[in-house]
């Protein structure tokens, strides 16, 4: 069964970009990791179609909090007009359409980003938020692993999936 979460990257991603756990990009979670029975190739169809007519987020950062079951994983909130909370509802109204149950989701989202060795977001800082992308939680490289399986940017027409997903 695949494993996939559909994330908003600070930095451009696209399909075939790799990276480790560790070296994740700094990103907001739009939809929480989820296991499918579906081929890549639905559930990037189900998060293009979502985000066809989006626009780009700006948003700003906001206060830091910690997250996790203990409460230990460091993060910063991001403020935006509520175009992340819709972005949400669009990606998962999508991806129920497409028949892929996403399972139990938390009823309170609250976009942010986690902090990591290699970086953060500080209080106050302007981002930009112009792509989404879905990784592969479970790549053949193993679970330290993360792979992008579809990039698509908000506020223009999306490339077609690449041809080894069809």
């Amino acid at each position: 069964m695949a494993r996939f979460v559909v994330v908003l990257p600070l930095i451009p991603l696209a399909a075939g970009d790799e990276f480790t756990v560790a070296d994740w990009p700094l990103h907001v979670t739009l939809v929480e990791p989820f296991a499918t029975e579906h081929p890549a190739a639905v559930v990037a169809d189900a998060v293009r179609a979502a985000t066809a007519d989006s626009a780009v987020v700006r948003a700003t950062a906001g206060d830091e909090a910690m997250f996790g079951r203990r409460r230990d994983v460091p993060v910063t909130l991001v403020r935006d007009g509520g175009e992340l909370a819709a972005l949400r509802t669009k990606a998962l109204d999508a991806l129920h359409r497409a028949g892929v149950d996403t399972g139990h989701l938390r009823a309170d989202f609250r976009p942010h980003v986690t902090r990591k060795h290699h970086g953060r977001l500080r209080s106050g800082e302007r981002i930009t938020l112009d792509t989404v992308a879905l990784i592969d939680m479970r790549p053949p490289e193993g679970s330290h692993h993360r792979r992008v399986i579809a990039a698509m940017r908000l506020g223009t027409v999306s490339d077609p999936a690449p041809a080894r997903l069809r």
